[in-house]
């Protein structure tokens, strides 16, 4: 069966998506969410309204059935109106009486907020994938799954039936990877990060070779046999969405998996081999040539770390 790299992807990082619940927000209002090194995203289920992410020239407009995601490496701020953007202010949003967050008065404006979470080990992997900003529309043909998704997420926030904790688990997990699939759809080359990349017909062929199977010897020429590419034409094209030639990231993809491998308990010998390698020197050179560490002293590290038991947060501050 053909691998598709972006489910392959989101599988090896486990991501989990968590609400952080409904804002509403009326009149003048300007608010900077400033916590970063997580993945944020903003859905907005009614109205619109400004926003500015560090580094942009200019505010750009957010409206209903649009959704933003970030990458946690710029500041994000959201405003009734962009002239109110340079004072909006980081005081806590907290939550009122209806179980929901208020910015201002009124509510001529609503958004449901969260947090991708990722296990800190694999986090840099997604956040170098991800360019700073990713703005769906939702007026594409792709983002008509996102308005039904955000109608069920609002419909299960404001009911009580048994099971609604998983259900909203479960929709917010797809909204965002809808959301994904939508940018991939029209990704910008020159968007930072190498995420771009998946949505591209002919290298996706040869992730979907990487990916499928990462311990094969694969060269140059053979991916680009797969993916009907001259040698030439692959590596150029692949470098530019990717960032690193095709090899250089069959490699990369290797050491991740060989991480984990040894984060289980392997042996070097075995992670070596999981990965394809029969050489355990050869496998220790690149595993310390990307990880920036050598695989022994990663293993006893991994084995030193105390498990520490999850907590959750109790609050009541819009965790965006």
């Amino acid at each position: 069966m053909v691998v598709d790299p972006l489910s392959d992807l989101l599988d090896f990082l486990q991501a989990r998506c968590d609400l952080s619940g409904r804002l509403v927000a009326g009149g003048n209002w300007a608010r900077r969410f400033t916590n970063l090194d997580a993945i944020k995203f903003c859905a907005i289920t009614e109205g619109g309204c400004w926003y500015l992410i560090d580094g942009m020239s200019e505010p750009a407009r957010v409206d209903a059935g649009h959704v933003l995601i970030t990458n946690g490496t710029r500041t994000l701020t959201l405003a009734s109106a962009a002239a109110l953007i340079p004072n909006a202010t980081t005081k806590p949003v907290v939550r009122d009486s209806d179980n929901q967050y208020q910015l201002g008065q009124g509510c001529d404006f609503t958004m449901l907020g969260g947090i991708v979470r990722i296990d800190a080990d694999q986090q840099a992997l997604l956040l170098n994938g991800l360019p700073p900003l990713i703005h769906v529309r939702g007026t594409a043909d792709e983002t008509e799954p996102i308005w039904w998704l955000l109608k069920q997420l609002v419909a299960e926030m404001k009911d009580g039936r048994p099971g609604r904790a998983v259900v909203i688990s479960g929709l917010t997990q797809l909204l965002f990877v809808q959301t994904l699939r939508a940018y991939l759809a029209h990704a910008p080359i020159g968007d930072d990060g190498w995420l771009k990349g998946f949505g591209d017909r002919r290298l996706a062929i040869v992730l979907s070779c990487i990916h499928g199977e990462p311990s094969r010897n694969w060269d140059l020429e053979e991916l680009a046999k797969k993916a009907g590419m001259s040698r030439t034409s692959l590596a150029v094209r692949f470098r530019e969405m990717m960032g690193v030639p095709p090899l250089a990231y069959l490699t990369q993809w290797r050491m991740y998996l060989a991480r984990r491998e040894l984060r289980a308990g392997a042996s070097i010998s075995q992670a070596a081999a999981a990965v394809g390698y029969s050489s355990e020197s050869a496998f220790s050179s690149a595993f310390k040539r990307v990880m920036a560490v050598a695989p022994g002293q990663y293993r006893r590290t991994a084995q030193e770390e105390v498990e520490v038991p999850q907590t959750f947060s109790t609050s009541s501050e819009f965790g965006l």
